[in-house]
Parts: structure tokens; C-alpha cells; sequence
């Protein structure tokens, strides 16, 4: 659609300007590329870049980033020449990318000027993500690839420039197209009084000025439009399929084997489908456990086919039984690929269409945003001051941006805590507490009373799920279900061995320096209780001015005792924890709670702060107490009675969670489970008070197995091949030790291997190297590791579990091998892992963690490096579990601690295999282990079964590797 443009719609002099330089250290590195446009209006007046010579070499990953090398750089005129052609965009609006990085670098330049009219920065972006919301990544390389504008991001001064211009002019562009986004962008600036930001008069440009300007860059932009729609807001594909049954649906044993071994038919429906026992057993288990109402486990290696394994007696049953199942997975990325992936499939294979097997996602209450709270919270803030800041508003105008996308998205696209962009919490301070402060409180949820009930995607999930044959979740849904429909009574727990983390979180109670502050700013503000006034002065009859004047005294004094305590605080914590001996101002410390035993004069002064907090806190509860209980939200007459029963609602929430944590934290009200209770500290967080969970198995067994009629929990790694060793630890951790017999299989059901890993793979530990602390470290290692890689042809993936030997192991490697095999390095790009795979000879360099989540079939990965054994987190409540598990239940070093560090190697050996044609050689080093007594290294051993590890010296190990690949060329 074309628009009119506004009177004050000049663009004025701005500009596009990006530089490359040699780290992201404004105080100590240096600019080494820039280029920019220069615009006048919508005429481009000048076009400039440069290379500029650092006063030092650049490194090799920069070189890898940007191209430039050290050579080009010796012919580059120094900054000192280039910086006045950036000097004369003075006075311009300057369009950046996560512009206060540029800022960092030219800002103190600027300032040399004498005569200065002034620049102002424009961040792109805050601009997409307003038009984007729900995208969690607002890398600049994303829109460029998304757009269809260039295969990677060039990294380059220049070129970066004009791809950001492409990329805001496809933005405004496909915006427009849009009428009804298009009108509500604009009324929402006119709202915030942003008329005079540099983005929004870009928006309002005509359709003829913003082809004006593309034509000036030789750019032609109606092509990417629908390449941009396609890509940011994928369509929900109507399913036009027909169906036809291809099986009996009844539910019982034989039809679970028919349709699993009818291999002729199946592989009709899909390509190359083979008939595989391990996940026919897998769904006969399924089958067994809902039909006998009894709880089992079972280890379903990689290869099994797992989530068709138990999605199809799931369907069966939920159809034939009419009883609803849940299916819980790892984490919301897994609950979208079972959707997009498996439950199609499911839908193919059993020939049911979705209209008669429902099968919907649902995502946990406290991911969801209240529209309603929202608007509360607007009313309670000066939203529309002067201020022509974005800054200043920008968090209440991204949510609302953000709701306006929900409204309008299904269910599957809508926004939820979980893809907020992890930047935008990190460069504005309220806007991770607006995200706090807008999360859904099921507590304080007025469900129908409410205006925005239609909208809600907290109720309409709910409604979708009520109706559902199978619902789909995640790990913490299980801990957090709503009260308005019963949890189904028939579970299956997927990726189960990362149940004990996801209770952990679940079930810890936690205080931090931030949720205090918020508390003590809603006092100070009457935000918290100023709801509660207007409930009292509408829903009481009689004169409450008394009442009302006593509440707002006793929300100033409260505030005013919480600043007391508050000003103290975050000092103290700081003084105890930085005489801690390896105290860190990157991560976070951690020491043991402070008890009310405590002798030293400073430690025992904080836990007299925090006493005194929570019975200032506990006082005010019991003031409030019987508002709480005086009305329901069907007492609610009108949208401001029900918004200001809902934010009261939750502003009490708010306060009983931290008031209860602290009990326990504080020890006043004795806890009926065992807690770690520790504080911990971060040089720019604060403080933060926690009561984690140690047996999260008796949890899970009251919580989750009691409560339910039958819960399967399955994964790749609950302990070695045939569950002889490492699978205890993981029976305690989820409850099922705990489990009556007659609710239980005995043991759990360890399927055999799909893939062939005795003759496939080999696994080489090597203890004859260096320590991983040694400044040597990763020289000594690549010395060796370079020429085996050469002879292998690449194919290689090397894991570091340090960001230091990383960005070692990164340098040397470039060094080595630009030019000659291709290097690709974690996070250099975003298709980085595929252009690895495409390379067929390339080298994937990453951290530790990066080796859980990439899937490399086929030849071009024959190699694995790992640098150490994977260690387990030093957390206290780890510690505390460890204890515990060794007084109560049995060997904790073999059954736990060596278990969780052997399952996440099996995670990480996991890479090499993807398919049955799949093979390579695995080399991990740990010169920790030449201490090692002989009985754990066979307990190791023993656990990493079906893997055959191989006890040997790091040069044998690399010759015996090279041997094994090249047999398999």
C-alpha cells in the first residue's frame, strides 16, 4: 500500500555507517574498516570507505570474520586520516546496527569537534524488533539471510552499510503491504509521542521514496518482499490432505506390532523406512505401562525412531480410551519440532487427520504475557512525558507490539517469555523487569472476567489443550499446570535425563536483589496497593477514607524500610563475597546461607537485614490478608474493577513468593524436604538468595508419579547400554526408586543400540597431556592434532570447554589451515554447522556445549575432539545432593556423579553417529585421569557402553584414529 506523507516527514541528513575492528574492547581495540552512505533526504550524496591500520596485528578469527588481512592493513592509512570523513557526519541521524557498539568507537571523536551540531545514533535494532517481535534473534545476518539479500552477512564497513539499508527498506516496505500492522506501527508512535524519530518518518516515507532510494544502491527490492513475509511469518498451512486409515486403531499390543512391522506399507508412506524392533518394543512398553496403569522407564538410543516410538500407542490410547496423554520434552525447541515434525508424520502413518486425532502444544503459564497487566501497568506510569527518547518507552512499546502479534498470530506463532531477544534484556535494564512483571499468574487470572480473554494465549492454549487427544509440553509445564482443567493422568517424560535439572529449577525458591527492589518500588509508588484503593472505594459501601489513609501510610513506611535495608544490602553481600579466594567478577559466586548461629560481625548483620525483611514483609501480608479473601474475581463488575482485582492479585503473589522463599531461606518454618540453601553473588546482578530442591526424587515421585495413573519416562542416555550401570542415579533423581513395586516395572527397559558402535566407532582416552590450567595448553594439543587433520582431510569437530581455549584452539587453527581446508568456527555466522556439512572436508571448531546440539550426517565428519571429560556443576546443591544420595541411597561417585559426567560424553560421542552408514573416531583427553584408580576407570568404562573405550597414549591414539578413518574411505 502507498501512503501520505506527513508534514514533518523530512528525513533530514542521516546516514548508514558500519565499522570492523580487532575485538569488541572499545578501550582497547581498534578500528581497522568503515564505510557509510551518506543521504541528504532520500538523495544519496556521498558513498565512502576505508581500511585503517591498527597500531597492531589483527588476529586470525578477525582475519576469517572480515577477509582482511594483515598485508591489506599495511597499506591502510591510519585512523588519524580517515576519521574526518566519519567527522563530517556531524548532525546527521546515523543509522547503526546495535548502534552503541559504533557509538563505543566514535562517540569520544565526535567530541573533538569544536563546533559541534550534534549526531544522533539510530539503532536498527529497536526498529526491527518492533516490527518483528517474535523474532528471539535480531542478528542483522538473520534479516540479510531471511531477506533473501546475500547468502552471509560480508562483515565488511561497507557492504554491511548498504545491506542494512536493503534490509530497513524491505521492512518498511512489507510493513506497508500490511495495512493493519502498518496503521497500528503508526498509531503506536503517535501514542508514545515518537513523531520525530529518525525510524518512524523512514516509515512514513511514500512506497515511490523508498524505490527512489533503493534505486540509488542498484537495489531492486520488490523481489524480497515475499521472500521476507514467507520468512518472518511463516503461514500456518491449512491441511487440505484427505485421509484415509491406513491401520486398525484399536488399542492393544498386536496392533502396535502390526503397524510398526507392516515395513511394505510404511515405507509407501515414508522414503526408506525401515522396520526397526527396538522402536516397536519402545511403543509396546508405552502401550503396557497406560494399560496397566504402572510407571516405567526406558532408553531408547539414538536411531530409534523414539517419538514416533510413543506417539503412536499415545494416539491409539488417548482415541480408544478417551483418556488424554501428555507428552513433556526437554525444552520448548523440542515441543516445536515434535509439532512440525512428528506429529505430521503421525497424522501420515496412522492416515487420522488432525480434525480426529487432536494433538495441540501448550506452553506452561508463566511464559505467557497479561495484556491486562500491561494495561494496569501503563496507568501507573507516566508513559506519555515529554520525552522523545525510544529508550525511555521502548519496553511498553515493544510489549505492545508484542500483544498486537499475538492477537493476530495462531497459536504456534504467538510470542512467549521464551523468545524475548536475549539483547534487549541486556541493553535495557526494565525491560527484563516488565518481562517479569507481565508473566501470567494463573493465581491472579480473572480467565472470562477478563476484557482481553478473547486474545489471551494463555486461555486460548488452554481451550485448544481442554479439548486435545494428546497434549504437547515441556519439562516445567508438568511443575506449573494450570487448576482450570486436571493434568493428564497418562505421561510420557521425554529426554528424561534432564528431569533433575528442570525440577531443580521448578522447585527452587529464590530471592533475588531485583525482586526486593520491585517490591519496594510498588510500595514507594503505591503501585501495589493502589489497586486495592480502588477496590475498596468501589466495592465497599460505606466510607473506607480511613482505611485507604492507613494502607497508603503503611505502604510508604513499608517502602521506606525496605530502602533502609536495601541501601545496605547489596554493599554487604559485595564486602563478604569479594574475600571469597577465587572470587569472579564475570560469573556468579556462591556461598552457604547465612545462619542465625553466625559469629562474624558483617555475615550475621545481612542475615539480620533479611530477617527483618521478612517480617516487615509478613506483617504487611497479614494486613492484606482478608482483601484477599473478601472477594473472587466473579464479584467483578467492569474492566477497571476486574484489572484492579487482577494487578492486586498479583502484586500479593508477588510478595508471598517472597516472603515464603525467605522462610525457608531463613529458616523460620521448617521445610518438609531437604533444601541447599546458598546466596550468590554477580558484580552486575546482585545478590540473589536460593533454596534449591536436593531430593528433587521424592518431589517428583509426590508431585508427578502419585498423582498420576501412568508416567513412561524415555531417553537416549539414562545409563549404559544394558542400564547395568549409571541407571540408579537417574531412578532416584526422577522418583521412580521411590515408586511402590506394584506401580513399577522392576527395572527399566534398555533397548539395544541401532547403530553398530563396536565396529563403527572408535573412542580413545588419552591421560599423557598436559594440564588443561597449562599456558601450553592448546599449542601442545594442535601441534599434534594439525598434521593427523591433514591426513584425514578435515572432517574433524573439535570441543573446548573453555571460552580461552576456544579462542586459542581458533587462532591456531586459522593459522594453519586458511587457505588450505576450510575452518568454520561456532558462532561465526549463522548457517555455520551447514556450511560445514557442505564443505565435506572442512573443520568445526566449538565449546563443549555446542557438541549437545548439532546433527553432522554422513561423510563429512569422521573425527571428534573433546579436551576433557565433562565435569559436573560445583553448585553446593549438587554437592548437597551428592551427600545425600550417598548417606540415603547408595555409591554416589558411580552412580551419580559419574554417571551425569558419562551420560553428557555419551551426548557429545552422540555426534558422530546420525545415521547406520556413520562412522569415525573419537579422541578425548584428560590428564586427570592418570590418577584415577583402576576400579573408576572401569566403572567408566563400564558406563559409556556400547562406546568400547580404548586406554592409550594421545600420539597412538591420533595414529590408531587416522588408520581407522582412512579404512573407511
Amino acid at each position: 500500500m502507498d501512503t501520505m506523507n506527513t508534514d514533518n516527514n523530512t528525513l533530514g541528513k542521516w546516514a548508514l555507517l558500519d565499522i570492523e575492528t580487532t575485538g569488541a574492547d572499545c578501550s582497547v581495540d581498534e578500528i581497522i574498516d568503515v564505510g557509510f552512505l551518506q543521504f541528504e533526504g532520500t538523495k544519496l550524496v556521498h558513498k565512502y570507505e576505508s581500511l585503517c591500520r591498527p597500531s597492531f596485528e589483527i588476529s586470525k578469527f578477525i582475519q576469517k570474520l572480515t577477509g582482511i588481512d594483515n598485508k591489506m592493513l599495511k597499506r591502510a592509512p591510519l585512523l588519524d586520516d580517515v576519521i574526518g570523513e566519519v567527522l563530517e557526519l556531524d548532525g546527521h541521524d546515523i543509522l547503526a546496527h546495535n548502534a552503541d557498539f559504533e557509538a563505543g568507537f566514535l562517540d569520544h571523536h565526535f567530541e573533538t569537534l569544536d563546533f559541534r551540531e550534534g549526531h544522533r545514533w539510530q539503532d536498527s535494532l529497536y526498529f526491527l524488533s518492533l516490527l518483528f517481535p517474535h523474532m528471539s534473534s535480531l542478528k542483522l545476518e538473520n534479516f540479510i539471510v531471511g531477506f533473501g539479500l546475500a547468502e552471509k552477512e560480508l562483515h565488511r564497513g561497507f557492504q554491511d552499510s548498504v545491506d542494512l539499508l536493503k534490509v530497513v527498506i524491505v521492512a518498511a516496505l512489507m510493513t506497508k503491504k500490511d495495512a493493519g500492522k502498518y496503521n497500528f506501527m503508526m498509531s503506536l508512535m503517535h501514542k508514545y509521542s515518537l513523531q520525530d524519530y529518525w525510524f518512524f518518518r523512514f516509515l512514513c516515507l511514500y512506497e515511490e521514496e523508498l524505490f527512489e532510494i533503493s534505486e540509488q544502491i542498484d537495489f531492486e527490492p520488490t523481489a524480497h518482499i515475499e521472500m521476507a513475509l514467507e520468512w518472518a511469518y511463516p503461514k500456518t498451512l491449512e491441511d487440505k490432505q484427505v485421509y484415509e486409515q491406513n491401520f486398525d486403531m484399536t488399542f492393544n499390543g498386536q496392533n502396535v506390532k502390526n503397524i510398526f512391522s507392516n515395513e511394505e506399507k510404511v515405507s509407501t508412506l515414508f522414503n526408506g523406512y525401515r522396520y526397526r524392533k527396538s522402536q516397536e518394543d519402545l511403543a509396546l512398553k508405552v502401550g503396557q505401562s497406560f494399560k496397566n496403569h504402572i510407571h516405567s522407564m526406558v532408553q531408547a538410543p539414538t536411531g530409534t525412531g523414539k517419538t514416533l516410538g510413543y506417539l503412536v500407542p499415545s494416539a491409539l490410547f488417548a482415541l480408544s480410551e478417551q483418556k488424554q496423554v501428555l507428552v513433556a520434552t526437554g525444552t520448548k525447541t523440542l515441543q516445536a519440532q515434535a509439532m512440525n515434525k512428528d506429529v505430521p508424520a503421525l497424522h501420515k502413518l496412522l492416515g487420522v487427520s488432525p480434525k480426529d486425532l487432536k494433538i495441540r502444544q501448550l506452553v506452561g503459564s508463566s511464559n505467557h504475557f497479561c495484556e491486562l497487566l500491561f494495561t494496569q501497568r501503563q496507568n501507573e506510569e507516566d508513559l506519555f512525558s515529554q520525552s522523545s527518547e525510544l529508550k525511555d518507552k521502548f519496553s511498553d512499546i515493544y510489549f505492545e507490539s508484542l500483544f498486537y502479534h499475538n492477537s493476530n498470530s495462531a497459536l504456534e506463532h504467538m510470542i512467549s517469555k521464551d523468545d524475548l531477544p536475549f539483547v534487549l534484556r541486556m541493553k535495557l535494564e526494565n525491560f527484563s523487569q516488565a518481562q517479569k512483571d507481565l508473566a501470567v499468574d494463573y493465581r491472579a487470572c480473572s480467565s472470562k472476567q477478563c476484557p482481553f480473554y478473547a486474545n489471551c494465549t494463555y486461555i486460548r492454549g488452554l481451550r485448544d489443550a481442554k479439548e486435545a487427544d494428546i497434549i504437547i509440553g515441556n519439562h516445567a509445564l508438568m511443575f506449573s499446570w494450570t487448576k482450570s482443567f486436571p493434568r493428564p493422568a497418562y505421561v510420557v517424560v521425554d529426554e528424561a535425563h534432564k528431569i533433575e535439572g528442570e525440577a531443580t529449577k521448578a522447585f527452587s525458591a529464590e530471592v533475588a536483589q531485583s525482586d526486593l527492589e520491585s517490591l519496594h518500588k510498588q510500595f514507594q509508588n503505591l503501585q501495589g496497593l493502589g489497586s486495592l484503593f480502588y477496590l475498596i472505594n468501589t466495592m465497599i459501601d460505606e466510607n473506607q477514607e480511613e482505611e485507604i489513609s492507613s494502607l497508603r501510610m503503611l505502604s510508604i513506611d513499608t517502602a521506606s524500610m525496605l530502602r533502609d535495608h536495601l541501601f545496605e544490602l547489596p554493599e554487604k553481600f559485595e564486602m563478604i563475597f569479594k574475600k571469597m579466594p577465587r572470587y569472579t567478577d564475570k560469573f556468579w559466586n556462591e556461598l552457604p546461607m547465612i545462619m542465625p548461629t553466625e559469629k562474624e560481625a558483617l555475615r550475621l548483620s545481612v542475615f539480620h537485614h533479611l530477617e527483618s525483611i521478612f517480617y516487615l514483609l509478613k506483617s504487611v501480608h497479614e494486613r492484606l490478608y482478608p482483601y484477599t479473601i473478601r472477594w473472587q474475581v466473579s464479584d467483578m463488575q467492569g474492566q477497571g474493577e476486574i484489572t484492579a482485582w487482577t494487578r492486586f492479585e498479583a502484586f500479593v503473589g508477588q510478595l508471598e513468593d517472597v516472603m515464603n522463599a525467605l522462610s525457608v531461606l531463613l529458616k523460620i518454618e521448617s521445610s518438609s524436604q531437604p533444601h541447599s540453601l546458598s546466596m550468590k553473588y554477580h558484580e552486575q546482578q546482585g545478590f540473589l538468595l536460593s533454596a534449591g530442591p536436593i531430593n528433587t526424587g521424592r518431589i517428583l515421585h509426590d508431585q508427578l508419579l502419585q498423582t498420576s495413573s501412568s508416567v513412561v519416562y524415555t531417553s537416549a542416555t539414562l545409563g549404559n547400554e544394558h542400564g547395568d550401570q549409571g541407571s540408579r542415579g537417574m531412578e532416584w533423581s526422577t522418583g521412580y526408586l521411590y515408586s511402590e513395586p506394584e506401580r513399577r516395572f522392576r527395572t527399566g527397559l534398555y533397548l539395544p543400540s541401532v547403530y553398530d558402535y563396536k565396529n563403527r566407532t572408535k573412542v580413545f582416552l588419552c591421560d599423557d597431556t598436559p594440564s588443561l590450567y597449562d599456558k601450553d595448553f592448546v599449542k601442545t594439543i594442535c601441534d599434534r592434532l594439525t598434521p593427523f587433520i591433514e591426513d584425514i582431510d578435515g572432517r574433524s569437530l573439535l570441543l573446548f570447554s573453555a571460552r580461552a581455549r576456544f579462542e586459542k584452539a581458533v587462532e591456531y587453527m586459522l593459522d594453519k589451515f586458511e587457505g588450505k581446508l576450510p575452518v568454520f568456527v561456532q558462532g561465526m555466522g549463522a548457517n555455520v554447522v551447514e556450511e560445514f556439512k557442505d564443505s565435506g572436508n572442512g573443520i568445526l571448531i566449538g565449546m563443549e556445549s555446542f557438541g549437545e546440539g548439532i546433527d553432522v550426517p554422513g561423510d563429512a565428519l569422521r573425527f571428534v575432539f573433546i579436551d576433557k571429560i565433562p565435569d559436573l556443576s560445583m553448585e553446593q546443591v549438587i554437592r548437597l545432593r551428592r551427600e545425600y544420595y550417598e548417606t540415603n541411597i547408595g555409591n554416589e561417585f558411580e552412580d551419580y556423579y559419574l554417571a551425569h559426567r558419562t551420560r553428557n560424553l555419551h551426548q557429545k560421542l552422540g555426534r558422530l553417529l546420525r545415521t547406520e552408514t556413520d562412522a569415525g573416531a573419537v579422541v578425548v583427553i584428560d590428564s586427570r585421569v592418570k590418577k584415577w584408580k583402576n576400579s573408576t576407570m572401569a566403572k567408566l568404562t563400564k558406563q559409556m557402553e556400547p562406546y568400547q573405550i580404548h586406554r592409550t597414549n594421545f600420539k597412538e591414539a591420533l595414529e590408531a584414529s587416522k588408520d581407522f578413518v582412512n579404512t573407511l574411505d
